[in-house]
């Protein structure tokens, strides 16, 4: 801190009496320096800079004898002894800002903006940085960044941060081009080479850079994240009050790309960011200053006042509307500016202290506040699921290999190291990426594997090895083998699968999970239903002959029958399923019973029912109109005992798949309006596809002729490919999504290509101006099911009925999708009677269950109906109802899909009209949100 008639001076904040003690160790004399500070644990280093400051209209040049001097001071006894040989100088100019921070090599960086020339002959501005020595005991030549255009407005400034995994980034404003750069380059590389730097826009756009940054990075963030906290110069662009001033901007190494959230907007007057990296509560704290609570209106943005806070989440920052809290505020003198805090993370231990000045009163306030403390993770992750299941046999030679994990992993510890494939002693040579949707990791071999070989897959554990996002590593290696397919002899192929997850539910415990259990039951009295999953996935494409369920029973037989279905929800985890959250059940393909104790038994199944499953998971279940219960063993009761499928396979040399891939639903939906700026693009296609041929080019995002910037992934699970723009779309603009068909657009596993182009279009929600928006959806799948006759499916029906007798329920579906993160305020439900009204009352219901389809839902498989959100009647024949719905029961659907069913304690039946019954009397869900 300056110290009249002194100079700068290191203070110390003693917390037991709440005040800032002088240590007596003087920094600086020079009064129009300014500084930059940086604790690594060992050392203090202070690098201090004399300022030269350009604005808008009037510009000054760096003044040269004017240089940068970094300090090095060591502490013990409670004292900082300033080291030998400092201060070193880091350049000879003065300058607006200068930055520090520390690379893996013991290396000091600087970086500030230098400005040279005249105003008759114009004037220049540079992009400079600097490196140490290890220490920074002395300094190289000061160099421009080398990349394509270093040359900012003179009033723009540059800031240093070190993160990740050996990286060092420098990040600048360029008002001008309406951009904030970002270049990064390894530790160990040369710092003066081109080829060593990596440059990217971080922003861009009309208005989007001011000479404002500060960085921040975690020191022990797997993932490498860079935080950045940014000023716009919309106020000068614009009109809009709701457009952002300060935006926080988040680099992900593993995307290589910034996402982009706004801290506070342009009607709040704020400006002079800092931000703090709270790793107690997992949050980004934000401080700038707004005008003080005393002062009415806003004279101009970042007008002196008071230092206020907002915070929101580290893994998705959304930062709540207004100016925040206030945290230093002067009441007698609202001139409260230029808040400043530390470059490391806070926790529970350090707390939070930030330090701001008042210039009209000459004096420094400041804000000492504790956190909490959050638990340290440290259980180790486990390997989940393979696929290939170990041991599986008659492989596609096309497969992929992919170990799902128990928890979310450091990407950048997924490699082809950790991850390997191998035939014998020789490695396979493969791609390696991570999803974390899912915390899959996937081996992608570089060409298809050799017929009839035996596969070892090898996931790495250790130190060494795999670990997750707290640094914790899988214990030990996981490894399985697979043989892949014999080569084609045009005559079939058997293999048999283990179960990979088994349980049953029991009614009389709706809450217990038996996933442990040796057993399975199957019974009407008390209701148990028994869950089996198998993997499919590495047979896409193959055709399925004859399917073959294995089973034994345990110590219970049964005289009565059970009933082998399939179950199309495959979300149901071994260790989770109860009778509470099972997935319902689904079409019947087999039989079983009666059976005796202790037997095998080998039950054939419906093959045309099974084949679509192939290439992805197959859940089944089983369940018993007999009290005369069963017992099975399970997979835990041992391998020999374990449930088995029996699968005979076409060789390949049988009929090829020749059918295109379909597109079959989209997200956002075609036409949708309102839909959330940070809103992901989904294609779900009709059959497993090719990962590889699914790319930024074949599923692109324009506005008009601008491509946006976006990382494409594809699912097999579901089949659903899924654009990731880099950062939030505009608001209130018209977007085009486009899947490309053709030879060079998306193909299925079997090489065929989408027939022609999809595209569709959906407009963003327009800029936040604190009120309302209301966006009307119609319904994507709608169907009614009867007791009357349980097994048949009326998705084509233009009516559904509600009645109790015989007992009829509709379900109607709505993709939400598009609004994640939105406010709902009110949610509203049309619909249209038909030729039937009622004297009754119908009830309209969450069903949690989202995996039912039109063409496929019938009284045996419904869904469960859960929390009542409205109702309506009674009424008459062909009329409009709008029925209010509990819009905060509803708020947690949005950004997926929303079923909803409708059932009645009526006889008085009631008829609605379906969405086959026409566009304007199909059901419609009215949503109001912020």
């Amino acid at each position: 801190m300056w110290t009249t008639g002194t100079g700068w001076q290191i203070y110390r904040l003693d917390r037991a009496t709440k005040t800032w003690v002088n240590t007596g160790v003087l920094n600086d004399t020079r009064s129009s320096a300014s500084s930059d500070t940086l604790w690594d644990g060992n050392k203090l280093y202070i690098a201090s800079h004399v300022v030269t400051v350009s604005g808008d209209s009037s510009t000054k040049v760096s003044v040269s004898g004017q240089p940068a001097k970094l300090y090095r001071y060591s502490y013990a006894s409670g004292k900082y002894t300033l080291d030998t040989g400092f201060p070193t100088n880091i350049n000879n100019n003065s300058s607006e800002s200068l930055t520090i921070d520390k690379d893996t090599t013991g290396a000091i960086w600087a970086t500030w903006t230098q400005v040279s020339g005249s105003s008759t002959s114009g004037y220049t501005s540079s992009v400079y940085v600097n490196a140490s020595a290890p220490g920074g005991t002395s300094w190289g030549s000061p160099f421009v960044l080398p990349v394509a255009d270093p040359n900012p407005a003179p009033d723009d400034i540059s800031a240093v941060v070190a993160f990740g995994s050996k990286k060092i980034g420098v990040m600048w404003s360029d008002q001008p081009a309406g951009t904030v750069y970002w270049a990064t380059r390894t530790d160990g590389t040369s710092p003066t080479a081109a080829s060593s730097w990596n440059v990217q826009p971080a922003i861009q756009g009309k208005g989007q850079a001011d000479d404002h940054l500060n960085l921040k990075a975690l020191l022990a963030d797997s993932a490498g994240r860079v935080y950045a906290a940014t000023k716009t110069s919309l106020d000068t662009t614009s009109s809009d009050k709701t457009l952002p001033q300060l935006q926080l901007l988040v680099f992900k190494p593993g995307t290589g790309s910034f996402t982009k959230s706004t801290i506070a907007t342009i009607a709040d007057c704020v400006s002079r960011p800092q931000i703090l990296l709270d790793t107690a509560n997992n949050q980004v704290r934000a401080f700038y200053t707004a005008p003080s609570t005393s002062v009415s209106g806003c004279e101009y943005s970042g007008m002196s006042g008071s230092i206020y806070e907002k915070t929101a989440s580290m893994d998705s920052p959304v930062f709540g509307t207004g100016r925040g809290t206030p945290v230093i505020q002067d009441g007698a003198s609202a001139n409260m500016n230029n808040v400043t805090t530390t470059k490391q993370e806070v926790n529970a231990t350090t707390g939070v202290v930030v330090m701001a000045s008042n210039k009209a009163t000459s004096r420094y306030w400041y804000s000492d506040r504790p956190l909490g403390t959050a638990p340290a993770d440290t259980t180790a992750p486990t390997v989940t699921g393979t696929s290939p299941a170990g041991g599986a046999t008659g492989v596609a030679v096309s497969v992929n290999v992919t170990g799902s994990f128990s928890e979310a992993m450091n990407a950048s510890t997924i490699t082809s190291t950790t991850f390997t494939l191998t035939a014998g002693t020789t490695t396979v040579p493969a791609a390696v990426t991570y999803n974390s949707t899912g915390s899959i990791a996937t081996l992608d071999p570089s060409a298809d594997l050799t017929a009839g070989t035996i596969y070892t897959a090898t996931i790495k554990g250790g130190t060494s090895g795999v670990k997750d996002v707290a640094g914790n590593a899988l214990a030990s290696d996981k490894s399985w083998t697979f043989t892949t397919a014999s080569a084609s002899t045009g005559t079939s192929e058997t293999v048999t699968l283990t179960a990979t997850a088994d349980s049953y539910v029991s009614a009389g415990a709706t809450g217990t999970n038996y996933g442990t259990s040796t057993i399975l039951g199957v019974d009407a009295n008390t209701e148990e239903i028994t869950y089996l999953k198998f993997d499919l996935s590495p047979y896409a494409g193959r055709t399925l002959e004859t399917a073959t369920l294995q089973l034994r029973s345990a110590g219970s037989g049964s005289t009565g029958k059970q009933n082998i279905k399939l179950v199309t929800d495959d979300s149901w985890t071994e260790g989770g399923i109860t009778h509470s959250n099972r997935p319902a059940l689904g079409t019947g393909i087999g039989t079983l019973g009666p059976t005796t104790t202790n037997t095998n038994y080998s039950i054939t199944l419906t093959a045309s029912a099974l084949a679509g499953e192939l290439g992805q998971q197959l859940s089944l279940g089983l369940d018993s109109s007999s009290t005369d219960g069963l017992d099975l063993n399970s997979k835990e009761a041992g391998s020999t005992a374990a449930p088995k499928l029996i699968l005979t396979l076409a060789g390949s040399g049988g009929s090829a798949d020749t059918t295109a891939p379909t597109v079959t639903g989209t997200s956002p939906a075609g036409g949708a309006t309102g839909v959330a700026v940070s809103v992901n693009v989904t294609g779900s296609f009709s059959e497993a596809m090719n990962a590889s041929t699914i790319t930024s080019t074949t599923f692109t995002l324009t506005a008009g002729t601008t491509t946006v910037p976006a990382a494409v992934t594809y699912n097999s699970t579901g089949s659903i490919a899924t654009l990731d723009p880099s950062a939030d779309l505009a608001a209130g603009t018209i977007y085009t999504a486009t899947i490309k068909g053709g030879t060079s657009g998306v193909k299925d596993v079997a090489g065929n290509a989408l027939a022609s182009d999809k595209s569709w279009t959906f407009t963003t929600a327009s800029a936040s101006t604190g009120t309302s928006e209301t966006v009307t959806l119609t319904v994507t799948a709608d169907s009614y099911v009867s007791a009357g006759a349980t097994g048949t499916n009326y998705g084509t029906s233009t009516i559904m009925g509600v009645d109790a007798s015989p007992v009829e329920i509709s379900y109607l579906k709505f993709d939400l999708s598009a609004y994640a993160g939105r406010t709902l305020e009110s949610a509203t439900l049309q619909l249209r009677s038909a030729g039937s009204g009622s004297t009754g009352k119908q009830n309209i219901q969450l069903v949690t269950d989202d995996s039912w389809t039109e063409g496929g839902i019938t009284y045996d498989n419904r869904p469960a109906l859960g929390t009542g959100i409205g109702t309506f009647g009674p009424t008459t024949t062909n009329t409009n109802y709008s029925i209010t719905l509990t819009a905060s029961a509803l708020a947690g659907e949005l950004g997926q899909q929303l079923s909803l069913g409708m059932d009645s304690s009526s006889t008085d039946g009631l008829d609605l009209n379906s969405k086959e019954a026409g566009s304007t009397a199909a059901p419609k869900l009215i949503l109001t949100l912020r």
